[in-house]
């Protein structure tokens, strides 16, 4: 990532930092974007430069979490044994949608997005998942029974599901301590 390019993704954050608090009250669709541009405290052509669309908002939350993991998560995962890398991914996720609040876990779930439309590709969470099942298959510790895309599939819908329940029980729970052993629970289901 160039520098500019680092400038413009810190200038993005700020401006979303600025609006979430807004959009825990009020929707996007609620929102023009003078109004965004008042909350963030930017011109309208400055928006433009910084997103294509209203819509790109959106995008743009859902992909905190990518972030998130690529600054907290893929730096944890330094073990020589794949499920324990993937533990730390899990719980790492799990981490951060909690600090995220179930008012903001909710709107997030809602963005009709697919994971690929995001960015063009495969997200990084999505990748290095994928990765290390490949490499956990590969040793023997991780089942072959599906690929490894497909695994990393399966267990993100397990950990979105944990996410779901706990935003539709508006955080009444500890979604770190609940997903302690659940987490257990989705490895066991993928070793051998």
């Amino acid at each position: 990532m160039t520098r500019i390019e680092q400038k413009q993704n810190e200038k993005r954050k700020e401006i979303l930092m600025k609006l979430l608090p807004v959009l825990e009250t009020k929707t996007l669709d609620e929102l023009s974007v003078e109004d965004i541009c008042k909350i963030a405290d930017i011109s309208v052509g400055s928006f433009y430069h910084y997103f294509e669309k209203k819509s790109d908002i959106l995008v743009a939350l859902f992909t905190r979490t990518d972030i998130y993991m690529e600054e907290n998560a893929f730096p944890k995962m330094t073990s020589d044994n794949e499920l324990e890398n993937i533990r730390i991914f899990a719980s790492e996720w799990i981490k951060f949608n909690e600090s995220d609040g179930p008012e903001r876990s909710k709107m997030i779930t809602s963005i009709d997005v697919t994971d690929s439309s995001l960015r063009g590709d495969t997200r990084s969470p999505i990748k290095v998942l994928t990765e290390q099942i490949a490499r956990g298959q590969k040793k023997g510790i991780i089942c072959t029974s599906l690929s490894p895309e497909m695994t990393a599939t399966m267990f993100m819908i397990g950990l979105r599901g944990l996410g779901l329940d706990w935003t539709r029980r508006g955080g009444s729970y500890s979604m770190v301590e609940y997903g302690k052993p659940y987490v257990d629970m989705l490895i066991k289901a993928i070793s051998k």
